[in-house]
């Protein structure tokens, strides 16, 4: 018996179509007509499939001739179903069957979401704003608006960016360099995170976070110490107002000044 009358003989056992048994599988109705005519042979993914599809081994569908004591028909758990099978009521065994179709009928629904390869359907990119001013990096900004430009994250950025910022000037070199972009989120900051921060309400700033929680100040800090002019520093009594716009994610943690 060559492949192709195997092929309809285990389709046609199951109760399929070859249209049935082509969307199951992911493939056009003709492309089961040619395996089954022979006019066109599967590729070891698609046997693998139609296989699986069939409730068959792919030993089986090729007609391999190994025996079961080269390779089970059923594996151990298969046949300790089987025993526990017999073992039911009627009522038992109808609700095991109805469970069976029911994780089967799953399986061939999932496989049709399958491409032709067998690759899964590409995720679409994960798109966030990229904002077009300038967050200072030592230099006032101006306050976050509406301007920005749709940024489709790729494969290597920091899948959970809520925001990109364009970033202006040196004080926080070498992490991040003028002209850079830098990928944020909402996450809560810790002590050393460095932070997009609105201070009172109108200049935006990117700096290194740090509060004294002694002297009750909050200290946003410089990372290019070079830049110390740069640091803002905001007392408990000042009266300023400062929130946090965005957490900047970057690799580790960096040393805060008297830590080095």
């Amino acid at each position: 018996m060559s492949f192709g009358e195997r092929l309809k003989e285990y389709r046609e056992a199951r109760g399929y179509t070859q249209e049935q048994l082509a969307e199951i599988i992911g493939v056009a109705k003709t492309t089961i007509t040619g395996y089954e005519r022979g006019n066109r042979a599967p590729d070891v993914k698609k046997i693998k499939r139609l296989a699986k599809a069939l409730g068959i081994t792919g030993d089986e569908l090729l007609d391999t001739g190994l025996g079961q004591n080269e390779t089970p028909l059923y594996s151990s758990g298969a046949m300790k179903i089987a025993k526990d099978y017999d073992a039911l009521d009627v009522w038992g065994k109808q609700a095991l069957r109805e469970l069976a179709d029911t994780e089967r009928q799953r399986m061939e629904a999932e496989a049709r979401f399958l491409d032709d390869t067998e690759e899964p359907v590409a995720k679409a990119p994960k798109v966030i704003p990229l904002y077009l001013f300038p967050a200072a990096a030592g230099y006032a900004a101006p306050a976050f608006g509406t301007d920005f430009i749709p940024l489709a994250l790729e494969k290597n950025d920091p899948q959970g960016a809520d925001f990109a910022v364009r970033i202006q000037g040196d004080s926080m070199e070498p992490v991040i360099t003028d002209g850079s972009k830098v990928f944020c989120n909402h996450d809560p900051l810790s002590d050393g995170d460095i932070g997009i921060f609105s201070v009172d309400g109108g200049e935006i700033v990117c700096k290194q976070y740090h509060y004294d929680s002694a002297l009750g100040m909050t200290y946003l800090f410089s990372i290019n110490r070079d830049r110390s002019d740069a640091d803002v520093v905001i007392t408990s009594s000042g009266g300023q107002n400062l929130v946090c716009l965005g957490r900047v994610i970057v690799k580790g943690r960096y040393p805060l000044p008297g830590e080095w």
